[in-house]
């Protein structure tokens, strides 16, 4: 830390006005610890004290950054913008600002007399030329072709947003990347993070797969990533007590492939089949003559099938979009298809997965109650919105949301205060929403999958709802760099599990 920061950090005025600021917070605690140390928040307050230690740690530790790299892409992106900027002025016949709403706006609804999209604010609704927009701009409908201008201007956009959002981050002079924690930072007690005190770094939990491979483990450090399976959908599984969706978590299936076989009737090999066939193709015609040369499916082309994505793509989208009461225009929107076919979806999955709609009911039924829902660690939320679809919503997410957090939370938690053996070179890096990132050293192989047990282990928190007690699975990634992290399979048995850790070792030997 440079003298002049210190300086400032302990100025007389400083030292004074956090005084005042610890006494005002004493105060202000005098008036409503009774309520905690007397009512339901008590364990909420104690568990939130328990994860202080590993987030400072995490705060203070860092990863790593290859600076060198972070150059070389940052002098890519510029090449890369001027590129796309020649091509798309070719293409308008003039010079147009990528990042102008109103030049775009200009450009394709007034030069090109497009109808303008819309979307719907505070204020109403306001003419748009978002990415959403520039997505439909760019897709084309049955009356016109797509425009390749809108597909240039959002990569412009998109080289711009990660030059200037995450390549040109100022990082501590240690070159290292760092941020600054909230334990309560989201309303169901998720951590969220942002820039240090220091206006270094920036939130870590949101990072995008283009900067991650400028993060890599320290010198003779391996990173160890662990991630809690498809965590939500599991706890609305059992928390709905929806049969199908329990049999696909316990029998170990595609969950993806078994919702479009649910949905759409047709058998889950014949689905994954067919989304090895479709791939990410997005022309109706294009799938439509996919499906039609695949003997495998000619049964099932008569009925209703998604037009615009493979029925696995489709049964993807609806597990990660439709648990919590998404509408169809909303869902329509996020996916790029009508209303019409975003309704049909819809009315496919919630068939299919009939207790769903269930559980709806069960949550209003406790919010006429009491306004108060618990997780499945006993933790209260008292919902005080306006009575309506929103608050509806936003409580039919909070045990899902609520519990995988906690779970994540309190794994990293014990974690860190495990002092064994086995984790005794283990560092603690990130905490990613649903994962925990961790580096170890790699040298002995045998203390790498003790150390990844033990983590597995704690990350196995039991859960009960409904009579039915269950775990959520965890998924293992490995590797030197978090841009390019390998999926290992931690349903092997120890001895194939490190051979597999030894293969990825070798790899970067060579």
């Amino acid at each position: 830390m440079g003298e002049n920061n210190l300086t400032q950090l302990t100025s007389d005025r400083t030292l004074r006005y956090n005084a005042k600021d610890a006494v005002a917070t004493i105060r202000a605690a005098e008036g409503f610890m009774h309520e905690v140390w007397n009512g339901p928040y008590k364990e909420t307050y104690y568990h939130t004290l328990s994860i202080l230690d590993p987030l400072m740690y995490m705060m203070i530790r860092g990863v790593r950054v290859n600076m060198g790299e972070l150059e070389k892409m940052k002098r890519k992106c510029d090449g890369l913008i001027n590129q796309y900027q020649i091509k798309l002025n070719e293409l308008c016949g003039r010079t147009l600002n990528a990042n102008s709403p109103t030049d775009c706006k200009k450009y394709f609804y007034i030069e090109k007399g497009i109808p303008p999209y819309t979307k719907r604010g505070s204020k109403g609704s306001t003419v748009t030329c978002d990415d959403k927009a520039l997505q439909r701009l760019a897709r084309g409908t049955t009356a016109r072709k797509g425009f390749e201008e809108a597909r240039i201007i959002q990569r412009i956009r998109q080289l711009q947003k990660l030059k200037g959002t995450y390549l040109d981050i100022v990082f501590d002079e240690d070159q290292r990347m760092r941020c600054s924690y909230n334990p309560r930072g989201t309303r169901f007690g998720r951590l969220s993070s942002s820039k240090t005190i220091f206006e270094t770094g920036m939130n870590m939990q949101n990072l995008p797969p283009a900067f991650m491979q400028f993060l890599e483990a320290d010198e003779d450090r391996i990173i160890i990533s662990f991630d809690k399976a498809k965590a939500e959908w599991v706890v609305m599984a059992y928390i709905s007590g929806d049969a199908a969706m329990i049999h696909a978590v316990e029998s170990g299936v595609d969950v993806h492939a078994f919702t479009a076989s649910t949905m759409f009737k047709v058998p889950i090999e014949i689905v994954k089949l067919e989304d090895k066939a479709v791939g990410k193709e997005t022309d109706p015609d294009t799938i439509t003559s996919i499906r039609t040369a695949m003997q495998e499916m000619k049964p099932y082309l008569e009925r209703w099938l998604p037009r615009t994505m493979s029925m696995r793509q489709c049964g993807k989208k609806s597990n990660h979009g439709l648990n919590y009461d998404e509408q169809a225009g909303m869902f329509g929107l996020i996916n790029e298809i009508s209303v019409k076919e975003a309704d049909a979806i819809i009315n496919f999955y919630h068939g299919g997965y009939p207790g769903i709609k269930r559980y709806y009911g069960t949550v209003q039924g406790k919010l006429t109650e009491d306004r108060t829902l618990y997780n499945l660690f006993g933790r209260p939320y008292n919902f005080r919105d306006k009575w309506g679809d929103d608050l509806f919503k936003s409580a039919y997410s909070f045990v899902p949301q609520s519990t995988v957090g906690e779970l994540v939370n309190r794994a990293m938690e014990r974690i860190y205060n495990d002092d064994s053996q086995s984790t005794e070179n283990l560092e603690l890096l990130m905490q990613v929403h649903d994962s925990l990132d961790f580096q170890t050293t790699y040298s002995d192989l045998d203390q790498l999958v003790k150390c990844i047990r033990t983590i597995q282990g704690y990350m196995s928190i039991e859960l009960e709802a409904g009579g039915r007690r269950f775990t959520i699975g965890t998924d293992l990634k490995a590797g030197f760099t978090f841009g390019a992290l390998k999926e290992l399979n931690l349903a092997l048995p120890d001895e194939q599990l490190k051979a597999s850790l030894k293969t990825l070792i070798d790899e970067k030997a060579a």
